[in-house]
């Protein structure tokens, strides 16, 4: 994040949106994710470490001017009741997920502590094992949105998972270049390590909940999975 708001500044202050959708509760040299920014934009899908019972965010930002903004454009572009000084959509998050997310607030520290500790563990049966892990490097830490995996022939391995009950997914199966509404802005051999990753990242099951003996089987499995396929 240095270094992208560093590039951002020389080039006159370019508001820096900050993609906090999966590190929420992480941090980057002794700060907190969604504060490293002019905004900082996370998620509440039920799945994240602080996560609602359907769809919700929040957006995060020192601005006044820029917070009135991002206000007026949830609600229709509305500055008052009835009063709409710009274009807008209907963003609002739903009064029952805001109960969701307040009332799991109070166990917020403990999810990202789990979560960090079942990664740790993670990263502690896989050793040695030839998969290969994501990298955290030591000025900043890591919540676990997912327990993510680079694995060859990767569909192979998700079937092996599955016909043991073991479900995986991929976040995410296309760059974003790959994409219809970014193919046009980039060639489609750039940014080759997207693709790379594209093509092998794979993730396991990972919950505060998650019990050692689940994570032990899923552990197993990925193993005799991986080695079948090599």
């Amino acid at each position: 994040m240095d270094e992208i708001n560093a590039i951002a500044a020389r080039h006159g202050h370019i508001p820096v949106i900050e993609d906090a959708a999966q590190s929420f509760g992480a941090t980057y040299k002794g700060r907190r994710s969604g504060n490293l920014s002019t905004f900082g934009c996370t998620s509440f899908f039920p799945s994240k470490p602080l996560g609602c019972y359907g769809d919700g965010g929040a957006i995060f930002t020192h601005d006044d001017e820029l917070a009135q903004a991002c206000r007026e454009i949830r609600v229709h572009g509305q500055s008052a009741r009835y009063t709409h000084t710009r274009v807008g959509v209907g963003g609002r998050m739903d009064t029952l997920q805001c109960a969701v997310v307040l009332a799991k607030l109070e166990r917020f520290e403990w999810e990202l502590q789990r979560r960090r500790e079942i990664g740790a563990r993670y990263g502690e049966l896989l050793a040695g094992s030839g998969i290969e892990l994501l990298t955290v490097r030591p000025d900043r830490d890591c919540v676990w949105a997912q327990y993510t995996v680079f694995v060859d022939d990767r569909a192979r391995v998700q079937a092996a998972l599955q016909a043991q009950g073991i479900p995986t997914a991929v976040h995410y199966p296309k760059p974003l270049h790959h994409q219809p509404a970014y193919a046009q802005h980039c060639c489609p051999e750039c940014c080759e390590h997207s693709i790379a990753a594209a093509a092998r990242v794979m993730s396991l099951p990972m919950s505060a909940d998650l019990a050692e003996a689940d994570q032990d089987r899923v552990v197993a499995a990925l193993k005799a999975a991986v080695a079948a396929t090599g």
